[in-house]
């Protein structure tokens, strides 16, 4: 049974970050226009010039920038700690980092919603997508909690015996 929600707790974050890498893309795409610098030829002078204008990066608030790079690194640290989960099934290290980072998440996002942060502000938009990652976020904390504690159980019964 702690074997298959190892597994569980593994698609999870693969699920989790998938979707966190949607976000990133959404949130840069509709920062930057198209998400690329699209270079133009002026043809009077020759030179190159950028489609996209550049006020516009030198306007994105800095708090928008923050939570699309930190959802880019939750993102990416979810996949390499999930493959480390599959390659050492026994050890609990992988699960202790999912556990505490998922449960510092879940914090973060209702500190953000109810107090005026530093840079970012305080947050009053609640969306579909935070609801279903929270909710996973969730599931990995209980799945998490879950498979430590029955290696602990299991250890404890070994060393008795």
């Amino acid at each position: 049974m702690s074997q298959l929600i190892s597994y569980a707790v593994i698609v999870t974050m693969l699920e989790t970050s998938a979707i966190y890498f949607v976000v990133t893309y959404e949130q840069f795409t509709d920062e930057s226009g198209d998400g690329f610098h699209e270079m133009a030829s002026d043809k009077e002078t020759g030179q190159e010039t950028n489609d996209l204008d550049t006020s516009q990066w030198s306007e994105l608030d800095l708090g928008g920038k923050i939570q699309t790079i930190f959802f880019l690194i939750v993102a990416l640290v979810y996949i390499p700690v999930g493959i480390w989960m599959l390659k050492s099934v026994q050890n609990e290290m992988p699960y202790v980092i999912v556990l505490v980072g998922s449960m510092s998440l879940i914090a973060f996002y209702v500190v953000s919603r109810t107090i005026d942060l530093p840079i970012v502000g305080m947050q009053n938009d609640v969306g579909t997508i935070d609801v279903i990652t929270k909710t996973l976020q969730s599931v990995l904390v209980t799945g998490c909690s879950y498979v430590l504690i029955t290696k602990r159980n299991l250890e404890k019964s070994r060393i008795r015996y």
